[in-house]
Formats: structure tokens, C-alpha cells, sequence
């Protein structure tokens, strides 16, 4: 299967597969507790014991499936019977394996899981990395050529199985109700000629139409009848393609590699198709990688991802990045796995200061090797490696693992100005903590370094005392003296990286999903009320702080702003944003998103100034986690524009506008429904600041495209059409009234040049100072004219009431 490789595979499918049966809860079958934990390039295993398994070990305890990789098969009829719901769930079907001696045994789930009995009386599964089919078009294609995959334990997902499952179904609804729409029109045209054929009275008809009406309630019962004689069976079997090449005409096996067809040549461009027009815009690479899991899309796929997002498009600049710094960070998680298996532990921190910054600071230093220690150098995988040598290295991780040719020029193209998220992502995958601080990828300016230090030290803008001066010129020549991006002083500590089993609330996951049903279909009190008694279960099973007490009380707070309870929506967002916090981390973009939603809902209250503090904070982390170019911040300059006008901050909501259309203009083009949107949003703002030609031209194009894409009869159509002629008045009558005043302002300044001027030898009405008296005069010049005079025999005071 793959030696290592496939052993480190099997031990995170192994807990899939745990999770899976947890939330199956088929009683009667129990797992065992397990948590697969990542740490300093070692993988550690740990699992819960099966009771009595350590005693009688001369005789095997292994009742169902095989211990030996089928020499000896276990098929216990009892285990059989309950595993038949788990088969059920997970769409298997029964099939037939064959022991060393011949013997055939009947089994649901894959050969190499192995069910026993402990001394307790009860029933455990064990070694669950099988419980979904092989992919076979990918073990085919990928797996057996010169170049091939790490290993060949390629399974489906259990999603992907779903899906297919799900999508079988409709399509075979839809062909058996076309078959038998076309049976029952050629029935009725059948009918309809025998009629022709016969020569009946028309008065005969009548009474047979009376008739008809007591046989109206059989047409209530024709939609449960209809489907009477339907039947469906798609089952797979997990042990298909596994060791042996089977045969297309089983038909487990041919449902697996339809599946896995489906899986290449649906879902996968599929997706793709979602990130290209935004349908789906992840955050992150954990948002990346949650988006293809709910896909069912293995990360193997990520490369074949990356080449239908067109290089040369810039729309689709940002998630292609985004999907190819995914591949970058796995290739070097890996990299970095080999590099402290290779090296004594006291180097590990030093170790991956200089991957990191070979990898994102090559324009700070080009050479990060020669500032090593000597005890680092005496190892040669550390005192080798280059800017081009790592870069080299994970070019070929990247096509051995995801079958994508990365080009180098490209790769350092899209790392230049977005290191850091390139080094954020790499540092979660390996679980590297590094010092909060500024990090620099290109020399920096010692005013930018004296700049940055004064603010860390909180002495910005003010004059500096001497230690204070002191400590900032102590942070401005240690940076200035940083040899590379990332030193080891800069490496705080590492962290394990775990996969655990989560155990499953089935009731609170039902009245969740209940309730949103509900809030689908319009029954909000009913779905409201499903959705609370979901968060108490919640509660009470995991606790107040878990990602699910979050999630559930994100949607309550969702359910209660679309009811018009702003109140109470700001309150439990309040509490999701402080568990996602606590659970998921500061810059995860779940916590991003409670931050934006929260945000609406304080506005929602009337609590604007605190909303903009909100966005402004989600802003901040935002440029944490991605750049500036992603989809979704037009969305929040939007958000932001709203909240400004609501302080009649009309001029710096308009910037805002502004930028929500120049945004979406770059990523989605000019001919596009939410640019054309944003437009009429702008056209607005700047009817409200007074520029009246800019909005008649903003919204005339706004109105261009909804007319010419959806008709003048739609109401986007109509509410442009209907704005555009009111600016366009607004415009004429503003022009209007600003030449008449220009014309008046002429008058005045014409009239107050001729006052000077008598042509009739008349005086003007008030003298200017040069017509005056020679004694008025002196008094203007030595302006004794006016104020108090001083008291004899005492100088005038100056302002601060000093002698003068």
C-alpha cells in the first residue's frame, strides 16, 4: 500500500472512521477512544483499550474480518447482524471475501476492519481506515505509473459517498417519472382514439362526467401510488479494487467507480466552477480545506483544482493563491517533518527559522544558511539548504502529492507582499508559535523600524524620556542587526497538532438541523424554538466553550435578526464570538464572521459607533488571515458605507462606496449583477453628498446592465429606471441654479467695481481711507484713534504682561 506513508494515512482515516460510527450511535457496537496527535515531526497514536485484549493472546479474539490481511476471515454471524444498520447508513453491500484456504465469509464492511468481543460483553471495531470505497479512477491513473502517488491507500470520503448516493437517487426519480409521464400520454392518446372510434351519442357523456366526481379523491391518492412500484438499490463495497483488479459487471464494484467518475468529473470541476465565480470564497486554507471536505473532495485533488482556475484571469487571482499556497504549506509541513526527524530536538526551533525564512524572506536575505550556529552547521541538511534548494524541493512535493507542476517564478510572484500569509499558514500546519511581533520581508527603513518601535512601546507621538528613548533605540539596532526574516529567538514554541474522534450529541445534531428546516420553510417560532433546545443539549453535553455551542448560537442569533430582534441577535452573537474566540482562535475566519455578523446587529440597535469598532477589529484580522483583493471585503466596504451614512458621515461613506465598486469592477468584471448593484448603491451616495452628474452617470450604467440582462419589466430594471430620471432631473435643476448663481455673483462683482466710479460726479456712499482727512488719516496710521491709553509714567504690558 505505500510502506510510512500509507501507515501515516491509515491512522487519520482510522479516526474518520471512528467518527463516523460515533454518529451513527448503532447500539450494540462500541469504538474506541482515539486521538491521533502531530508534534516535532512524529506521529503518535493513542487509542483506548479493548478490555481483556492483553490476556489470552495465544488465541485470536478477531470474530469478524482479519487480523493477517485475510489469511484467516472472521465472519461471526451475531457481529454480521449488527453491523447491518452501519452498512445501511454507509450505503454498503454485502460481498464475499475468501480466506488462505479457500473459504468464502460474507461480510458488510472491508476485510481489514476487524470486530471483536471484550471481556466486558461488548462489541468493538477496530482499525476503522476502510469504512469507505477505494478511488479507483485516482489508483489507476495516479498510482501506477513511473511517477507515482506516495501510497495507495486512496480512499473516497464519506461526503463524496453521499453525494453520489443522494444524486443517483434524484436522477432515477426523475427518469422513472419521465417514463411514466410518457406511459400515461401514450395511454391517453391510446384512449383518446378508441373514443374516436366509437359513435356514441354527446348526451351520453354527460351522466359519465357526473360519475367522474366520486372518483376525485383517487387522484389525492395517485402521488403515493405512483411511486408504488419505484425501486432503488446503489450499494459499494469497500473491499472493491482494493487488492485485486475486479470486474465492471459486479455491480458494488461498478457503483465505486462511479462514484469515484463522479468525484473527477463532477464535483471537482465543480468546485472549481464555485471558486471561480465566487459562489464559494474561503478565507483561509482551514475555509479551503472545509469547503472540499463538504464536497467530498480529498486534498489530493487541490493541484487538478489549481488548473482549472485560469492563470491569466484576474478575478480569479485570489483563491488560486489561496489554493496554491495550500499545496505550498503541505509540501513543506512535509519537508519540515523530514528536516526534525534529521536533527537532535535543541535544534528543531533553529530548524525551522531557516525554512521559514528561506521561504518567505529570500528578499530579506538570500543566503539564510550562513547566519546558522555551528552546531546547525555540522548537520548537512541544514547547512545545504538554499533559497533554491527548498524551493526546488517543494516543487517536487507538490507534484508528487497534489499532480500539479508548480512553476518557481510563479510561486515567489504570488509569495512577494503576501509572506505573511504563506508563513501563517505554514506555522498552523506544523503547530510552530512565533514571537507577536512585526516581521519585515525586505530590509526595512531604520525610520519605519524606529517608527514601529516607539508605537510597540506605547511612546509614539510623544516626547520621549531618556530610558524610554533608551528602549526604543534598543529595538531599532536589534532589528536593524536581524540577520534573517525569522531567527530562532523569533521561534516561541511548538504545539501538537491533534485529530481527535469528537463524540456526537445525535439528539442535539436532530433538533439543530430540525430547526433550520424549519427556519427554511417560513416557521420561525417553531424553528426558533427547535434551534434553543439544541444549544441547551449542546451544553450540556459539550460544554459552554466548544465550536458547536458557537455554531448553535450563531444561527440562533442569525434567527432572531431575521425576526427583527436586534437585541437579542447582538446578544447571542456576543457570546458566539467570545467562544469561537476561546476555541477556534483570533484569526480563524469563523471568528471573522462573528465579528461582521455582530457588527450588523449592534448597527441593527442603533449602536453604530460600536459597530464600526467591531468591523474595524475584523478588518485588523482580516489582513491576518488574506490580502486586500478578497471578494468578500467589497462586501464589508458596503457595510461600512451604511454605517458611516447612518452618522451622516456622508463624504467618508462615499470613499467607502467608492471602493466597494472599484473592487468588485477588478475581480468580477463590469458586466456583473453585483457590481451593477454597488453602482446603484454609489449613485445614491452621491445624490446624498450633492454630486448629481456623477450618480446620473453611475446609475445610467447600473441601469444598462439590468435592463439588458434581465428585461425592463424586472425591478431592478424598474427602481434604476425610476432613480435615474429623478437624478437626472435633480442634475439639470442644480445646473440650472448654479448659473443663475453665477451669473448673480458676476453682477455683484461688477456693481462693487463700478461703486468706486461716479459716473454722474456723484460721491460714493462710503469714503475709502484715502479720501479721508490728513488728521483722520494720521489717526488710522498711528491708530490713536482707538483703545484706552496707557497711564502715565507706566509702559504698555505685551500680551503675557511683560513691559514693553
Amino acid at each position: 500500500l505505500g510502506g510510512d506513508a500509507a501507515a501515516h494515512v491509515a491512522t487519520g482515516k482510522d479516526v474518520t472512521g471512528v467518527r463516523l460510527l460515533n454518529q451513527l450511535d448503532v447500539e450494540g457496537l462500541n469504538t474506541l477512544g482515539s486521538v491521533v496527535v502531530d508534534y516535532r515531526g512524529v506521529r503518535v497514536v493513542a487509542q483506548s483499550v479493548v478490555p481483556g485484549i492483553f490476556r489470552n493472546q495465544e488465541t485470536t479474539q478477531i470474530v469478524y474480518g482479519s487480523i493477517d490481511s485475510g489469511a484467516t476471515v472472521g465472519s461471526d454471524p451475531e457481529f454480521h447482524k449488527l453491523m447491518e444498520p452501519v452498512a445501511k447508513a454507509l450505503h454498503f453491500g454485502e460481498h464475499t471475501v475468501q480466506d488462505a484456504s479457500g473459504a468464502s465469509h460474507t461480510l458488510y464492511s472491508s476485510v481489514d476492519v476487524k470486530g471483536l468481543t471484550g471481556t466486558d460483553g461488548r462489541k468493538y471495531l477496530l482499525d476503522l481506515y476502510r469504512m469507505t470505497p477505494v478511488d479507483v479512477e485516482f489508483l489507476e491513473s495516479e498510482c501506477m505509473g513511473d511517477k507515482p502517488y506516495p501510497h495507495k491507500l486512496v480512499l473516497l470520503r464519506p461526503e463524496l459517498v453521499d453525494i453520489f448516493w443522494e444524486n443517483s437517487v434524484r436522477k432515477a426519480v426523475q427518469e422513472y417519472a419521465a417514463e411514466k409521464v410518457k406511459k400515461s400520454g401514450e395511454s391517453k392518446a391510446e384512449e383518446s382514439k378508441a373514443e374516436d372510434t366509437k359513435s356514441e351519442e354527446p348526451k351520453s357523456e354527460e351522466p359519465k362526467s357526473e360519475e367522474s366526481k366520486p372518483e376525485e379523491p383517487k387522484s389525492d391518492e395517485a402521488p403515493k401510488d405512483a411511486m408504488a412500484d419505484f425501486e432503488f438499490t446503489l450499494d459499494f463495497s469497500p473491499d472493491a479494487f482494493a487488492t485485486t483488479t475486479e470486474s465492471n459487471e459486479d455491480p458494488l464494484a461498478a457503483a465505486v467507480r462511479s462514484a469515484s467518475q463522479f468525484l473527477k468529473n463532477i464535483s471537482v470541476p465543480g468546485l472549481a466552477r464555485d471558486l471561480a465565480s465566487y459562489t464559494t470564497s474561503p478565507l483561509s486554507g482551514d475555509a479551503l480545506v472545509t469547503a472540499m471536505h463538504q464536497r467530498g473532495i480529498n486534498m489530493r485533488y487541490l493541484g487538478r483544482i489549481a488548473d482549472l482556475l485560469p492563470a491569466d484571469v484576474k478575478s480569479v487571482t485570489n483563491v488560486r493563491r489561496l489554493v496554491i499556497f495550500e499545496m505550498v504549506a503541505r509540501a513543506t509541513k512535509h519537508i519540515i517533518r523530514g528536516l526534525f526527524r534529521s536533527v537532535p530536538t535543541y535544534l528543531h526551533a533553529e530548524t525551522f527559522a531557516l525554512v521559514a525564512s528561506a521561504l518567505v524572506g529570500a528578499r530579506y536575505c538570500a543566503t539564510p544558511a550562513e547566519h546558522l550556529s555551528a552546531a546547525a552547521r555540522a548537520y548537512p541538511v541544514l547547512a545545504e539548504l538554499t533559497v533554491q534548494s527548498l524551493g526546488a524541493e517543494i516543487q517536487q512535493q507538490v507534484a508528487q502529492r497534489f499532480r500539479y507542476d508548480l512553476d518557481l517564478d510563479v510561486l515567489f510572484e504570488l509569495v512577494r507582499d503576501n509572506e505573511r500569509i504563506l508563513l501563517r499558514e505554514v506555522c498552523m500546519k506544523v503547530g510552530a508559535q512565533l514571537a507577536l511581533q512585526q516581521y519585515h520581508f525586505v530590509r526595512p527603513d531604520e525610520r519605519t523600524v524606529y517608527a514601529e518601535a516607539s508605537a510597540a512601546l506605547g511612546v509614539s507621538g510623544a516626547k520621549l524620556t531618556k530610558p524610554a528613548r533608551r528602549a526604543v533605540r534598543e529595538r531599532v539596532d536589534a532589528e536593524m542587526a536581524r540577520a534573517t526574516t525569522v531567527t530562532v529567538s523569533d521561534v516561541m514554541n511548538f504545539v501538537a497538532v491533534a485529530k481527535v474522534s469528537v463524540q456526537s450529541a445525535s439528539f442535539a445534531d436532530e433538533a439543530f438541523e430540525a430547526g433550520r428546516m424549519s427556519l427554511e420553510q417560513g416557521q420561525k417560532e417553531l424553528g426558533l424554538e427547535l434551534l434553543l433546545e439544541s444549544l441547551a443539549l449542546h451544553e450540556q453535553t459539550f460544554g459552554f466553550l466548544h465550536p458547536e455551542s458557537a455554531r448553535c448560537y450563531a444561527v440562533v442569533s442569525l434567527a432572531h435578526y431575521d425576526a427583527g430582534e436586534a437585541a437579542l441577535a447582538a446578544e447571542f452573537m456576543t457570546k458566539a464570538v467570545v467562544i469561537s474566540e476561546r476555541t477556534v482562535g483570533l484569526d480563524n475566519p469563523l471568528t471573522i464572521h462573528n465579528y461582521l455578523n455582530l457588527s450588523l446587529y449592534e448597527h441593527a440597535r442603533g449602536n453604530t459607533l460600536l459597530a464600526l469598532r467591531l468591523m474595524r477589529h475584523a478588518m485588523d484580522l482580516w489582513r491576518v488571515v488574506n490580502s486586500p483583493d478578497h471578494p468578500d471585503l467589497a462586501t464589508a466596504h458596503n457595510n461600512i458605507g451604511v454605517m458611516l451614512q447612518a452618522l451622516h458621515l456622508y463624504d467618508d461613506a462615499l470613499r467607502f462606496f467608492d471602493a466597494c465598486v472599484t473592487a468588485r469592477e477588478r475581480l468580477l468584471g463590469p458586466e456583473h449583477v453585483l457590481v451593477a448593484n454597488a453602482q446603484h448603491t454609489l449613485a445614491k451616495a452621491m445624490a446624498i453628498t450633492g454630486d448629481f452628474a456623477g450618480a446620473v452617470q453611475t446609475e445610467r450604467l447600473a441601469h444598462k446592465f439590468f435592463s439588458s440582462r434581465f428585461g425592463d419589466d424586472d425591478a431592478r430594471s424598474k427602481e434604476t429606471a425610476e432613480w435615474l430620471a429623478e437624478l437626472t432631473f435633480n442634475a439639470v435643476r442644480t445646473a440650472k441654479l448654479t448659473k443663475s448663481a453665477q451669473e448673480k455673483i458676476r453682477d455683484i462683482a461688477s456693481s462693487a467695481s463700478l461703486a468706486h466710479v461716479d459716473t454722474e460726479g456723484k460721491e460714493p456712499s462710503a469714503p475709502v481711507k484715502g479720501s479721508l482727512p490728513i488728521d483722520d488719516l494720521l489717526k488710522f496710521i498711528t491708530g490713536s484713534s482707538s483703545g484706552p491709553k496707557p497711564k502715565p509714567g507706566r509702559r504698555a504690558r505685551g500680551p503675557k504682561g511683560s513691559r514693553r
